[in-house]
């Protein structure tokens, strides 16, 4: 997961010089929001099954994040959409 997580943020990062520069392009603003936020569920997924039952108790913040992470893929447009822009940038 560590290493996943850090090659998001190392990803991430290169994008925000981009939009900074303004040179970032849809796509990659597309593929950033669909495989970062399908990342943070399979990493809040994970450690919900390192807790196993305690994480589905909200007193563990991990119950409140894997809670809050499953919005991610939905709302600014689902990942399904971010797919499909990506896909029109390759010409398919």
């Amino acid at each position: 997961m560590k290493t996943e997580i850090t090659i998001g943020q190392t990803f991430i990062d290169s994008l925000v010089l981009k939009a900074n520069d303004g040179t970032l392009a849809p796509d990659e603003a597309c593929m950033a929001k669909y495989w970062i936020t399908d990342l943070l569920n399979k990493v809040c997924y994970e450690c919900l099954q390192l807790h196993g039952g305690a994480g589905y108790m909200m007193e563990y913040p991990i119950a409140r994040a894997t809670l809050d992470a499953r919005i991610t893929t939905i709302f600014a447009g689902t990942n399904e959409i971010m797919k499909q822009v990506i896909g029109r940038s390759m010409g398919l």
